[in-house]
């Protein structure tokens, strides 16, 4: 949401950005107060429905809000936009956006909505991504990240498999809403400094030091395509089983489920041979021609 409070405003278009409450221990709000920019319009959750404030276009979570909400804010705003990449469920939209790496895969046909952005080109990848440099992966890091559920149970087998099959330097990532998990500790020390915790981190600063993604199948390892980076996914949830897919098809290492001893076998062998930028990998703009779309579907009194 960030990226396209962003390019909403160099367009000088105002737009609502509506999040939902976040099942956890601090609400969506207080998350989002912490780390969002003070210079742009923040989100709203859910349960403030009613300060949201008046909009060209309102942009909203499809994984979030059902098809209900969506044809009552459809008829309270100049555009609805729906962020939508799974097509599971049907969102009435004047636009929907879907800016994962399957996007291409859904069909939409059956969904009641008005004009659909997909792909690689609408890809919502902060531009910093797209700026970090080379790292060689003989003097680079790997980063080991799976999400914002994570609090070390799953990233931490990985990160110790990572470093018995002899990977120099590990960054572990764990999710900054959960208390780290106890076994971390342990893992940090057996490794003598070759593993480092981060309990929450900023990932393109860690990306920028690493060669390797090695994580979860979601939006980080677009993330980390956008930044030219070595990947080594797995799915944690039904959801990225779709990513999965397409990251095999396009020759990637992709597992349909977290194999430690796997990943790290990949982790090596991609290491001896650095695979071309695969055509999946998303392109700098994609937050810009997501609202040039909202202001054609304007301009057409959607």
């Amino acid at each position: 949401m960030q990226v396209l409070a962003a390019a909403a405003r160099a367009a000088d278009l105002s737009v609502a950005l509506h999040v939902g409450d976040a099942a956890g221990p601090r609400p969506a709000d207080l998350i989002a107060d912490a780390a969002w920019p003070p210079d742009l319009p923040g989100p709203v959750p859910a349960a403030s429905w009613d300060a949201l404030p008046a909009a060209d276009a309102l942009i909203v979570d499809g994984a979030i809000f059902d098809a209900a909400q969506c044809r009552r804010w459809r008829r309270r705003t100049g555009c609805l936009v729906v962020i939508d990449d799974t097509g599971a469920a049907p969102r009435p939209a004047d636009l929907l956006v879907n800016p994962g790496l399957a996007g291409g895969a859904i069909d939409y046909a059956a969904h009641p909505v008005t004009a659909v952005l997909r792909g690689p080109a609408h890809a919502l990848v902060d531009p910093r991504f797209f700026a970090l440099p080379p790292v060689a992966a003989e003097s680079g890091r790997v980063v080991v990240a799976f999400g914002a559920s994570d609090d070390g149970r799953v990233g931490g087998p990985v990160a110790e498999a990572l470093l018995a099959a002899g990977l120099p330097a590990v960054d572990l990532v764990t999710s900054p809403l959960w208390p780290v998990n106890e076994t971390v500790a342990g893992l940090v020390a057996a490794g003598a400094g070759r593993l480092v915790h981060h309990h929450g981190a900023e990932m393109a600063a860690l990306l920028a030091d690493a060669w390797l993604y090695c994580g979860a199948a979601g939006v980080t390892v677009g993330e980390a395509l956008a930044a030219d980076r070595a990947v080594v996914a797995a799915a944690l949830v039904a959801d990225q089983a779709p990513n999965i897919a397409v990251l095999k098809a396009a020759g990637l290492a992709a597992f349909a489920a977290v194999d430690p001893a796997a990943m790290a076998a990949a982790a090596v062998a991609e290491r001896a041979w650095r695979r071309p930028r695969p055509a999946l990998a998303p392109r700098p703009g994609g937050p810009a021609r997501v609202i040039a779309g909202i202001l054609a579907r304007l301009a057409q009194d959607c």
